[in-house]
């Protein structure tokens, strides 16, 4: 009889201990995520408000989204100015490692990018955020995929170059899809 017993109490004793940790990850989760998502909210307005010649943006709840691997349009924004920024979210090495408000014209030119987020290997990925004039500053005025196909990577830095193109070409598909709502607004 005490073999059996034995043979059940470690994995009920590993039940519990887990038990346990769920319920403290939970009450954390819950303690932490209005703050959690109030820093994000934080920081995207600060990329949206760092665009060149920025003015208040809102958000356009309704729009098409175009489909694309690896890309992901969080929102769409519009300022007085008829600027629109476009939020993306790109897989770079690190899966959705870039997040970039993308600055469009009127016109549908690259007006700027402003990073919210880049979480690519230090040194490396991140120099598309560290080093803007090594590629993002080149977006400016750009206004068609060919042309943001057509300039070089960072070298040492494939992945988040290639993040960082795929960004900006679903932020200009966005806006070419969107473009009469846009302007009409």
């Amino acid at each position: 009889m005490k073999k059996t017993t034995n043979s059940f109490m470690p994995p009920i004793v590993l039940a519990i201990v887990c038990a346990v940790c769920c319920a403290l990850l939970a009450f954390a989760n819950s303690i932490t995520k209005d703050k959690i998502a109030a820093a994000e909210n934080a920081a995207v307005q600060e990329s949206l408000s760092s665009l060149p010649n920025a003015g208040t943006f809102e958000e356009i709840t309704d729009f098409n989204k175009p489909k694309l691997e690896k890309v992901k349009i969080t929102a769409l924004y519009k300022d007085e100015n008829n600027q629109t920024a476009v939020l993306v979210t790109a897989d770079g090495y690190n899966k959705g490692g870039i997040q970039a408000a993308v600055g469009i014209d009127k016109n549908g030119e690259v007006t700027g990018i402003s990073f919210v987020s880049v979480t690519e290997t230090p040194g490396l990925g991140t120099k598309i955020q560290s080093n803007p004039e090594l590629m993002a500053d080149k977006f400016k005025g750009i206004s068609n995929i060919d042309a943001a196909n057509a300039l070089d990577g960072i070298t040492g830095a494939t992945f988040s170059s290639k993040g960082l193109k795929n960004a900006i070409k679903c932020a200009l598909q966005t806006f070419e899809l969107n473009k009469e709502a846009i302007l009409n607004e």
